[in-house]
């Protein structure tokens, strides 16, 4: 087993990454001091959602109001900043947070045409109108552009001592709520498409998985998706790992990657052939793909992962001492059989 304080660390890690991918536009704490109320404009396509659905013109100007309060009794702090939706490692689709990187099919992102609140300062039990620019591109597009409101909480800065230089370092802790935004300059039909882009050795959480990187490259959700992967050795008709999981959604003009998971097992260098068919209502698409896992990669990956006991067996290190003793007792024995057979004919 490995040692209990990295145990403890990774278990932390896994909290706050559970803590920090919700699977719906919501709120992502429960016990928020704040709520937001959308207000919409003559331009939403549907007064029952939720959510911004706005259909507009090339380079409309648009105004997002919103409706934000303070549920306690003390002031707070609030900000509204807007961000482009992208596809998760679950398969969910994230609108309160920007990617990592923002996939190259993404023509605009709904970020930049959003304008941001500055800090608004509520008292207790107050409640504030908040307007939010939004400019359309100049050109017309097909299909959606997606996102989120983010509004934030944002707590007083606290000191808490580095522990490698003793200082004190500011951690501002923040609380939010989303409110999912989708515009459009018509409401014509797109068919979703993807492409299976890139396979790799790779690790979720400290376990190993290998990644198949699916690309939604059309400005259009891609709804219900379901994904079935299996991998083998190049040259070999074993299954060696597999992983499957439906009800996914894909982001207009994002990428994820689809994690196949190796259930505690070691990487092995060498060649490997992908075979992963994806299905969202009736669109189907497969493919077959070749990879290779370097030695050295492999061995990076196996150390860091936290299901494979790296630690030394002392059973078997004594088994082989065990082994090594009897060999050279049985060799002893032969030897002294030896001796006294030569003594023998001597006499």
């Amino acid at each position: 087993m490995k040692p209990t304080k990295k145990n403890d660390r990774h278990l932390w890690v896994l909290a706050i990454l559970f803590f920090f991918f919700p699977t719906s536009v919501q709120a992502e704490e429960t016990a928020l001091n704040i709520y937001a109320i959308p207000l919409f404009p003559d331009s939403q396509v549907d007064e029952d959602k939720g959510y911004y659905d706005l259909n507009l013109a090339a380079n409309q100007k648009e105004t997002l109001r919103l409706e934000i309060g303070n549920t306690s009794a003390e002031p707070i702090r609030v900000q509204v900043t807007p961000h482009t939706a992208y596809t998760n490692v679950l398969g969910n689709v994230e609108y309160g947070k920007n990617a990592k990187e923002a996939d190259p099919t993404l023509t605009y992102s709904l970020d930049e045409l959003i304008t941001p609140s500055g800090v608004i300062e509520l008292a207790g039990n107050e409640k504030k109108m908040v307007e939010l620019p939004l400019q359309m591109p100049e050109e017309a597009f097909d299909g959606f552009l997606a996102g989120g409101l983010r509004i934030a909480e944002l707590k007083e800065e606290t000191e808490e001592a580095d522990e490698t230089t003793g200082e004190g370092v500011a951690i501002e802790n923040e609380f939010a709520y989303v409110v999912g935004v989708v515009v459009s300059n018509n409401r014509n039909s797109v068919q979703p498409e993807l492409e299976l882009l890139d396979v790799f050795a790779d690790q979720l959480n400290y376990r190993n998985v290998i990644s198949a990187t699916l690309q939604n490259f059309t400005p259009t959700f891609v709804n219900q998706l379901a994904v079935e992967a299996t991998v083998k050795r190049a040259g070999e008709n074993d299954v060696l790992y597999k992983g499957e999981k439906k009800m996914m959604q894909m982001a207009p003009n994002s990428n994820f990657n689809f994690p196949i998971p190796l259930e505690g097992k070691r990487f092995r260098s060498g060649s490997y052939v992908l075979v992963l068919t994806a299905a969202s209502g009736e669109n189907e698409w497969s493919w077959t793909r070749e990879f290779t896992i370097e030695a050295d990669e492999a061995r990076k990956l196996n150390r860091e992962d936290v299901m494979i006991d790296s630690s030394i067996n002392w059973w078997i290190i004594g088994a082989i001492i065990l082994l090594i003793l009897m060999l050279r007792l049985v060799f002893y024995l032969i030897r002294q059989k030896k001796r006294a057979r030569e003594s023998e004919k001597e006499g």
